[in-house]
Order: C-alpha cells, then structure tokens, then sequence
C-alpha cells in the first residue's frame, strides 16, 4: 500500500503520497481542514467533518460517493476495508431532541460498498454523556478509549477478523482530575499515549500520560487567565501549553505553542528533556502521522514533512 495522507487545509484538503521523503499531491478534496479522514486498503477516504457532524466518502480522485449526516462520531480508525467508529450514541427521532445513551462503537465494511453501519456490543454499562474519544490500532489490537466520567476505560478487541471484533479484556483508565477529556492517542508496539486536559475550580491542566516500556506523565497548569493576561505573561515567562502528539518509534513529537520537538522516551521523561525540531513552516496547528511513520507539520494553508 502506499504512503498515502490526507493533509487538512482551510479551502480543500490534499491527498498526497509519501515517496523517497518527498510529498506528491495527487489530488484535492474537498475536506474542511476541522476533520478526521482515514485511506482505506481499497483506496476510499472516509472523513469525520466535525463542524458539520457528518462522515463522508471519496475516492482518491475526490469524488463524494456517500455522505452520512447528524453523527455523534468522535474517533476513527480502520484496519484493511473496515472502518471504525467511537463517539456518542443517540437515538434521533423525528420532531423530538437527541437522546443520548453514552459510549457508542461501530464499524462500516467497505468491502461491500453499502454503506452500512454496524453497532458493536461494548463490554461496559453506557452512562449519558459519555464518549469513546479515541480508537488505537496496533497489528491485531484495538482499542477504545472511554472518556469525561470516571470510571474510564481502554476497552481492547481482537480485530484479527477485522469485520468480526472480539471484546478481549477492559481496563481502568488512570484519572487525572475532574472533567477529563481525552483529546488524543497514540501507540506502538512500546508504548501508550493518552493526551487529555482537566478543569476544576483552581484551572485547567493538560497530561500527557505515557505507559508501556517506560513510564511518566508530563503536564501543565494554566490558570483562568483573561486571554490578553494569558498572552503577556506566556511572553514574559517562556510558558507554553500542549496542541497535539505522534508517537515514532521511541519518540514522542509534541507540538507546543512555542514549537515543535520530541521527547526520547528511552531517557528521563521531562518537560525539561523537550528537543525543539526547526521547521520553515509557521504556526503550526496540528501534526499527521502517516503509515511509515513520516511526520507531517499543517497550519490551515500550509504543511511540511519533518525530516
């Protein structure tokens, strides 16, 4: 399979592919740069269009072949043609509100192209208003992230029949702090990451939580600030917060807003031990990892691959 990325931009997305550290564009898409969108083996690029809460289908020649409106679809993945789906499950029914019934798991087989979602039987009681945040593939693994009210769960199934999951087990999720959402993951065949942010009383707090061969947690504190107090001191001090992680082999690439850089987490897991990675590109928003572990750096009209 090709390298083949979606890179989000603010007018139309860019399919592009990977080859000999180059970025080829092939094609543009029409993607809105707020979204999640996976390629599958058969070359279909499923999309989750978080402003209008909708999913969407293209080919890789960006034509719209199927579009699903009023989702509560949180978190995507896909292993092959199946396609997975977290997020909140509600019942809508004509002339009444949305009635939510908590975590909510599905997949679409697209190797028989019609369209179907099937809902998958979660191993734990759903409470309202909770989410599955994040769905982590590794090989045959997968697992579901279970967010906001404790307890929390990384729920795993058996996706050696990628159509077919087997609930393995379900584990606790450490708790951070109250209001708990978990904003991104990512994993390996060493490690485990879970970024999430917390808010209480005293401020919000963002963790970086890091489990498998080693182990740490990296956080930051920023107080309730007014935006333009924030900006000064962030300045004055040299503060930063988090914007978004990938995982490559044994270092963890944080996007600050002071910069891009990584984490050796073979060494002493610190804010501290942060190596900044210079990069051409400027305010960057977010960071894509494609499947050869290439990363990608995109701000809403521009992007660059980090080498």
């Amino acid at each position: 399979m090709n390298d083949l990325v979606i890179i989000p931009q603010s007018n139309k997305s860019i399919i592009a592919n990977i080859e000999n550290d180059t970025l080829r564009e092939i094609e543009k898409i029409d993607i809105p740069f707020n979204s999640k969108s996976i390629i599958t083996k058969n070359e279909l690029v499923v999309s989750l269009c978080y402003e209008s809460s909708s999913m969407k289908i293209h080919t890789l020649k960006g034509d719209l072949i199927f579009e699903k409106e009023n989702t509560n679809y949180k978190a995507i993945n896909f292993k092959e043609n199946t396609v997975y789906f977290g997020g909140e499950y509600s019942n809508r029914r004509l002339g009444h509100n949305s009635y939510y019934k908590g975590e909510m798991f599905s997949l679409l087989n697209l190797d028989v192209l019609d369209f179907k979602t099937n809902i998958i039987d979660l191993p734990i009681k759903t409470i309202d208003g909770k989410s599955i945040d994040d769905i982590l593939i590794k090989g045959n693994e997968l697992i579901l992230v279970d967010n906001v009210i404790y307890p929390k769960y990384l729920i795993t199934y058996d996706i050696s029949s990628p159509h077919n999951p087997v609930h393995v087990e379900t584990d606790s999720l450490p708790n951070n702090g109250t209001h708990e959402h978990i904003i991104k993951g990512d994993i390996n065949d060493d490690w485990m990451i879970i970024y999430s942010s917390t808010a209480s009383s005293f401020g919000s707090y963002q963790h970086i939580t890091i489990s498998g061969k080693t182990h740490g947690h990296l956080h930051l504190n920023n107080s309730f600030l007014s935006s333009f107090d924030e900006v000064r001191l962030f300045k004055k001090y040299n503060l930063y917060s988090y914007k978004d992680i990938a995982l490559i082999k044994n270092n963890l690439y944080i996007l600050r807003t002071d910069g891009l850089g990584f984490i050796d987490l073979n060494k002493n897991i610190s804010n501290r031990k942060f190596k900044s990675v210079k990069t051409h590109l400027s305010n960057i928003s977010k960071i894509i990892k494609s499947h050869s572990d290439k990363l990608i750096a995109v701000n809403e009209s521009e992007y660059e691959l980090i080498k």
